[in-house]
C-alpha cells in the first residue's frame, strides 16, 4: 500500500460538531444560529478600533504595567460622583466626555513618557474620535508616520480570544460595571473579574470576561444607534486600507508534501493486465451492460489516473475535480455491484447514451459547435445500442437518486464524505476553492486579513495517493464481480 499522509493530532473541539446543527429543511443550522434574533458582534470589525489606544499599550509594554495603568482609569471613574460616572471607555465614548475630563483621562493614560511615544501613532489616523484632544495631550500635531506601532497593535489584538484582547476587553467590561450595566450574582465570578489575572483559574475568567464584554456590546446594539457606533470602526479600517500598502502573507516558495503513492509506470502495466482480464471474462459479443460498465469504470479511473501522473497535475485545481471523478466512479459503481440487478445496469448504460443523444441533438441545431467534442462521435454514440429515434430522454437522475443516498446503500458512505465534498467544489467552481485556490491572506494587520490575488500560482495538496486508494477500491470490486484480479496501482515506496 502507499504510503498515507499523516493526520494531525485531534485537538480539543471549540466548534460545533455537524451532530450538533440542527436541520431546517435543506440547511444545517449551528447552535448560535437557533436562538431567534440571533445578531452576530465582530469583535475585529466593529469593537477593536475603538479600543485601539489600549491595544496598542497592552502590545507594547509588559501586561502588569499596562494593566496598572487601566486599575489607575477605572480608579478615576470610580472616584467620580455618581452622576459623573460614565462606562464607555472607547475612543468614540472618551470623544463624548466634556473637555475637562477627558483631559483628564488622557493624563492617566499617557502619564509615561514612553506611553506616549506609541500612542503618538493614534494621529496617523486623520478620523480618530477626539483626535484634537489626543494631540493635545501627547504634545504634537501629527505622528512621525510609522505605521508598524499599529500594525503589531491590530496584529496582536485581531484574535479576540488573546491574550491582548482579553485585557482590552477586561477594561470595556470593568468600566460598565462602575456605571452598574452589568450586575452579577456568582461572588466567584465578581472576584476574578476584579482582581484580573490574579485570581481564580484564568482559563475560566478569561472566557467569562470575554462572554460578558460580548454581551455588554449586544446590549448596547439593542440600546444605541449601531451606524453610529460603529461608524468610526468603519472609518479605520477604509483608512488604513488606503494609507498603507498590501503585502503577501505567505512569501517565498509554497511547499507542498511529496507522497508518492504509485510509480509512473504501474498504472498503465494495471491497464494492459486488466485488458486481459476483460477478453479472459468476457462471454458475449452482444450487450452485457455489467460487463461493460465494471470493465469501463476501471479504464477509465485507470486513465485518469494516469492523467494525474503528469507533471504537474497532482498538484492542480484539475486534480480535485478528477479525485471528484473516480470517487464518484467508485461510489456508483460499488451501489451497482451491491444491487447486482440487470435493469439497473442497463439503466445507468442507457442513461448515458440518452445523454449523448441530448447533447448531439443541441450541438446539431447550434451553428457554432464547440472545439472540445466531436458531434458525429456523439452521434455515434447515440445510436449505438438502439436506434436513436427510440431513446427516450432521461431529464434527471438514472436511478432517480443521488450519490449520497447511493453512498449509503453501498456502505461506502465514508468514501463520500472524504472525498466527494471538498472536491465538488473545485468542479462547481464554489467560492471556498476559488478562495483556498487563487487568493491569498495580506499580511498587513491594518487591513484586517483581506483577500489579495496570488502572484503565482498555488501548488495544492497532491491528490495521487487518494487517487491511487479509490482506484485500487475500484479494482477490488471488479475481482470480487469477475474473480479473480490481484493487481492493483498502490505501491510501497
Amino acid at each position: 500500500m502507499a504510503k498515507k499522509r499523516k493526520r494531525p493530532k485531534k485537538r480539543r473541539k471549540t466548534y460545533s460538531t455537524i451532530q450538533d446543527h440542527e436541520r431546517q429543511g435543506k440547511k444545517l443550522v449551528p447552535i448560535w444560529r437557533q436562538y431567534p434574533n440571533m445578531q452576530p458582534i465582530s469583535w475585529m470589525n466593529d469593537r477593536l478600533p475603538d479600543m485601539l489606544w489600549a491595544a496598542l499599550l497592552v502590545t507594547h509594554f509588559p501586561q502588569n504595567q499596562v494593566l496598572n495603568v487601566f486599575r489607575l482609569v477605572i480608579k478615576y471613574i470610580d472616584s467620580l460622583p455618581e452622576d459623573k460616572q460614565f462606562g464607555d471607555i472607547t475612543h468614540t465614548g472618551l470623544s463624548k466626555l466634556p473637555s475637562e475630563r477627558l483631559d483628564e483621562v488622557l493624563s492617566i493614560i499617557l502619564v509615561q513618557e514612553e506611553h506616549k511615544q506609541i500612542l503618538t501613532s493614534l494621529l496617523l489616523l486623520d478620523e480618530l474620535p477626539g483626535r484634537e484632544a489626543w494631540a493635545r495631550a501627547l504634545g504634537v500635531e501629527r505622528s512621525a508616520g510609522d505605521w508598524r506601532p499599529l500594525m503589531i497593535a491590530i496584529g496582536c489584538t485581531l484574535d479576540h480570544q488573546s491574550q491582548e484582547s482579553t485585557a482590552c476587553r477586561w477594561l470595556r467590561l470593568r468600566c460598565a460595571m462602575i456605571e452598574n450595566k452589568l450586575l452579577l450574582q456568582d461572588q466567584e465570578a465578581i472576584k476574578g473579574i476584579l482582581y484580573y489575572p490574579n485570581y481564580g483559574d484564568l482559563r475560566s475568567v478569561r472566557s467569562t470576561i470575554r462572554a460578558l464584554e460580548n454581551a455588554i456590546s449586544g446590549e448596547e446594539m439593542l440600546r444605541e444607534n449601531t451606524t453610529e457606533r460603529f461608524a468610526w470602526a468603519d472609518k479605520f479600517w477604509d483608512e488604513c486600507l488606503t494609507k498603507t500598502p498590501c503585502y503577501p502573507f505567505n512569501v517565498g516558495a509554497e511547499k507542498t508534501d511529496i507522497l508518492p503513492g504509485t510509480t509512473v509506470e504501474r498504472p498503465g502495466e494495471v491497464y494492459s493486465c486488466l485488458v486481459e482480464h476483460t477478453h479472459n471474462t468476457r462471454k458475449t459479443s452482444g450487450i452485457d451492460a455489467r460487463h461493460d460498465i465494471v470493465f469501463g469504470i476501471g479504464f477509465y479511473c485507470l486513465q485518469l489516473l494516469q492523467e494525474l501522473l503528469r507533471v504537474g497535475n497532482c498538484y492542480s485545481i484539475g486534480g480535485r475535480t478528477i479525485l471528484r471523478t473516480i470517487a464518484e466512479c467508485y461510489i456508483t459503481l460499488a451501489y451497482l455491484a451491491k444491487k447486482d440487478d440487470i435493469e439497473l445496469w442497463q439503466s445507468y448504460r442507457g442513461y448515458g447514451t440518452e445523454q449523448a443523444k441530448l447533447a448531439f441533438l443541441k450541438l446539431d441545431e447550434s451553428d457554432d459547435a464547440p472545439s472540445y467534442v466531436n458531434v458525429q462521435t456523439l452521434e455515434q454514440l447515440a445510436n449505438e445500442d438502439i436506434w436513436q429515434e427510440f431513446l427516450n430522454i432521461n431529464l434527471g437522475h438514472w436511478n432517480n437518486t443521488n450519490l449520497r443516498e447511493m453512498s449509503i446503500a453501498a456502505d461506502v458512505k465514508d468514501v463520500y464524505d472524504q472525498f466527494y465534498d471538498w472536491s465538488s467544489a473545485f468542479t462547481h467552481g464554489n467560492w471556498g476553492a476559488i478562495r483556498d485556490t487563487v487568493f491569498d491572506t495580506c499580511g498587513n494587520p491594518l487591513h484586517r486579513l483581506h483577500r489579495i490575488p496570488r502572484q503565482t500560482l498555488r501548488a495544492l495538496p497532491d491528490v495521487v495517493p487518494d487517487a491511487c486508494e479509490l482506484v485500487d477500491k475500484i479494482l477490488e470490486v471488479i475481482s470480487q464481480l469477475y474473480p479473480s484480479f490481484p493487481h492493483r496501482v498502490a505501491v510501497k515506496i
